[in-house]
C-alpha cells in the first residue's frame, strides 16, 4: 500500500467516525496576525509621558463620584427617545465629520480630501495619546462600578478599565479646536456641537461627566503638541483653505 492510499484511508476513517457520532469535522481556522501598534505621525513621542498631567479622576468612593453616578441615573430617567437615538448615533460616529456637520452638508470626507487626510493623521495620534491616558488612569466604567447602570448604546460590563478620559469626548473637543481654527466664524456652533457630542457619552451611560472634562484637557494637550509640528502646519493649511473654499468663505 503506497503513501497516498494510506492517507486516503485515514481520511475516510476520520469522516466515518465523525458521521457515526453525529459530529462534523471542524474546518481549520486561520489565526489573525496581531495588528502592529500605532506609531505617532505628528505628535512627539514625549507627549505620551504627559498624560500624567491630566487632572486625575475622582476616587471611586468619593462624594464627587457618587454625584456623577446620580447624574447618570437622572439622565436615564428623563432621556427622551430622541436623545437616546442621538447618543447612539454619536456613539457610532467617532470622527471630525460628526462635529463638522454643523458646517453644512458639504462637509464630508468625499468633498474634502485634504481635510480627510489631515484627520486621518490627527486621529491616529490622538488615539495613541488617549490609549496611554486610559491605561495610566485605569478608571472603571459606570456600568462596572454600579450594576444598576446599563449602557443604552450597547456597551457591556466586564471590559477594560478605560473610562478616563473619554475617547469620543477627546475626538469631539479636538475636532472642535481644529475646525474653529479653520472657520472661526462658526466657532460658537462648533463648540456647542462638541459639548453635545461629549454629553452623549453620559447619556449612553458609558462615561461620567469627569471623563469629559479630562477629554477636553487631553484635546488641548494634543493640539498644543500638534501646533509645533511642521507637517501638521502644512496639512492644516491645506485643509483650512479647502474647507473655507467649500463654504464660500
Amino acid at each position: 500500500m503506497n503513501s497516498n492510499t494510506i492517507i486516503r484511508s485515514a481520511l475516510a476513517i476520520t469522516l466515518s467516525t465523525a458521521c457515526l457520532f453525529g459530529q462534523a469535522v471542524a474546518p481549520v481556522q486561520a489565526t489573525k496576525a496581531p495588528r502592529p501598534p500605532k506609531t505617532p505621525i505628528m505628535i512627539s513621542p514625549e507627549l505620551l509621558n504627559s498624560v500624567a498631567l491630566i487632572t486625575p479622576p475622582p476616587a471611586l468612593d468619593s462624594k464627587k463620584m457618587s454625584k456623577e453616578i446620580a447624574e447618570i441615573y437622572a439622565i436615564h430617567r428623563s432621556a427622551t427617545p430622541q436623545e437616546t437615538e442621538k447618543a447612539n448615533w454619536d456613539n457610532k460616529h467617532e470622527n471630525i465629520w460628526a462635529i463638522g456637520m454643523v458646517l453644512g452638508s458639504q462637509f464630508t470626507p468625499e468633498a474634502l480630501p485634504a481635510t480627510a487626510a489631515l484627520w486621518a493623521d490627527v486621529d491616529n495620534d490622538q488615539s495613541i495619546v488617549v490609549s496611554a491616558a486610559k491605561k495610566f488612569f485605569q478608571h472603571s466604567r459606570p456600568y462596572d462600578l454600579d450594576a444598576n447602570i446599563h449602557s443604552v448604546c450597547g456597551s457591556k460590563p466586564g471590559g477594560a478599565k478605560n473610562s478616563y478620559p473619554s475617547g469620543h469626548g477627546t475626538v469631539g473637543y479636538l475636532s472642535a479646536l481644529l475646525l474653529s481654527g479653520m472657520v472661526p466664524e462658526k466657532q460658537d456652533a462648533i463648540r456647542i456641537r462638541a459639548e453635545e457630542y461629549a454629553h452623549s457619552r453620559v447619556v449612553c451611560g458609558d462615561h461620567y461627566a469627569a471623563d469629559l472634562a479630562a477629554s477636553k484637557e487631553a484635546a488641548e494637550l494634543i493640539m498644543g503638541n500638534l501646533l509645533a509640528n511642521a507637517r501638521f502646519q502644512t496639512e492644516f493649511a491645506a485643509a483650512r483653505s479647502e474647507v473655507r473654499k467649500a463654504l464660500g468663505l
